[in-house]
């Protein structure tokens, strides 16, 4: 007797698509397969199934694992903070490690007794869902940084980004392989496309992490890169190389541009369909509180200070309708700049993201949401007005217009108090 795997999922599978185990047997006395579902590091049982053959194929049976699995992969935030050392960080939620026993269930005698077991090796999940078109396609040697292969980042974000002193902007990969030496590389040029410098960021070694992320922002590459003189830099363009400078990934270029003046950048974070947070910078906030109010009906006749009953009292009338609760809601508007029509069809994945975040304080961020639910998609050729969207955002309760307008821009007044999460600002 034999179990034979038809089919199985990439080792890296987005956890929010198909994840199809498909096996058979070449035993003819199969009942069920009886499936256990474990998380690889600890090897705790997660989830313990049967699955059983159907009339077409009466020993084999198939399992879509993905409404139990992407559950265990989360998003993780993390903020892109001034480089201390180094420009490249990892992340761990994002990913879940688990493997599957299958067990043959046969009929013997008239009981059901055990026959041939199968383990899988350990696989992963990220936390990402691919639109259906992609993922027939998709081939994780795209995405997973390894020797002799050029691979994607985790973003449909057009090339050519343009960036400023206030804007973030970061690259995510995926990479197994802690034995192989990989490199950050930045190279540097300037209007006439004459290379200035070349840095590179090393990833320690031994570091058994899977994703990363490296940071692309100027504003932190102008304190990090000490060996440039940016005033001469036009663009730059990243990639990740091996030992021997072999390319890893494409490469990505970011454009400098200084922010005009009548733009006051407000910087976002959404996460993408790979599961990971994309960078964008909106524009030029407006504002609106809107507040419901719970109150109480109170009598307006009461004792006055002279002992007598009265509808006022020492020169004020009695409160009537008495508040109890107010509850606000902050809706900030914001708008793009113009936008091409690669960045036009790369935005509307803003409405699909799960989470996004806007910073408020240079080391602090609110949770948002998007209250937009359609986004018109229309190439520019067919247009007579540049495509410029807005968008509209809700913030939590006790979040008030002053507080986001003062700090909307990033160019703040001097935090020059923290205690705790109070911040004392220079008036």
């Amino acid at each position: 007797m034999a179990i034979t795997i038809l089919q199985n999922p990439y080792k890296y599978t987005p956890s929010k698509n198909n994840i199809i185990w498909s096996v058979s047997s070449d035993a003819t006395n199969i009942v069920y397969f009886k499936v256990v579902v474990y998380e690889a590091v600890s090897n705790s049982i997660i989830s313990n199934l049967k699955i059983y053959p159907s009339p077409d194929n009466q020993t084999g049976a198939y399992i879509n694992l993905s409404l139990i699995l992407r559950s265990y992969a989360k998003w993780e935030f993390k903020p892109i903070h001034v480089p201390t050392s180094e420009l490249v960080d990892n992340f761990e939620k994002n990913l879940f490690a688990y493997k599957i026993v299958i067990t043959e269930k046969l009929s013997s005698s008239g009981n059901i007794i055990d026959g041939t077991s199968y383990t899988s090796d350990t696989c992963y999940v990220f936390n990402g869902k691919l639109d259906p078109i992609t993922f027939k396609t998709y081939n994780q040697n795209k995405y997973l940084v390894q020797s002799g292969r050029v691979v994607n980042f985790l973003t449909s974000k057009p090339d050519n980004v343009r960036v400023n002193d206030s804007s973030f902007e970061s690259l995510h990969f995926l990479h197994n392989d802690s034995a192989e030496v990989i490199t950050g590389k930045y190279e540097f040029y300037d209007k006439n496309n004459n290379l200035l410098y070349t840095h590179y960021e090393a990833i320690d070694q031994g570091d058994e992490r899977i994703l990363y992320r490296i940071n692309c922002s100027l504003k932190h590459l102008k304190i990090a890169v000490t060996n440039v003189n940016f005033s001469n830099v036009a663009y730059y363009d990243v990639a990740m190389v091996d030992y021997s400078q072999n390319p890893l990934t494409i490469n990505r270029r970011f454009i400098i541009e200084s922010l005009p003046c009548h733009l006051e950048p407000v910087n976002l974070f959404f996460v993408n369909q790979f599961g990971v947070f994309e960078t964008l910078q909106l524009f030029n906030p407006i504002s609106t509180l809107s507040t419901t109010k719970q109150a109480v009906q109170n009598n307006p006749y009461k004792l006055n200070i002279e002992g007598r009953i009265a509808d006022y009292d020492d020169k004020l009338f009695n409160i009537i309708d008495e508040i109890l609760t107010v509850s606000p809601e902050q809706q900030i508007k914001l708008s793009t700049g113009i936008l091409n029509d690669g960045m036009l069809k790369w935005l509307s994945n803003l409405l699909t993201s799960e989470q996004i975040v806007m910073q408020v304080l240079p080391d602090l961020y609110v949770p948002v949401l998007l209250s937009d639910t359609s986004y018109e998609i229309s190439n520019q050729k067919y247009q007579t007005e540049p495509n410029v969207k807005q968008f509209t955002f809700s913030l939590s309760d006790g979040f008030t217009p002053d507080f986001i307008f003062v700090n909307a821009s990033n160019t703040l007044p001097a935090v020059v108090n923290t205690d705790g999460d109070f911040y004392t600002r220079n008036i």
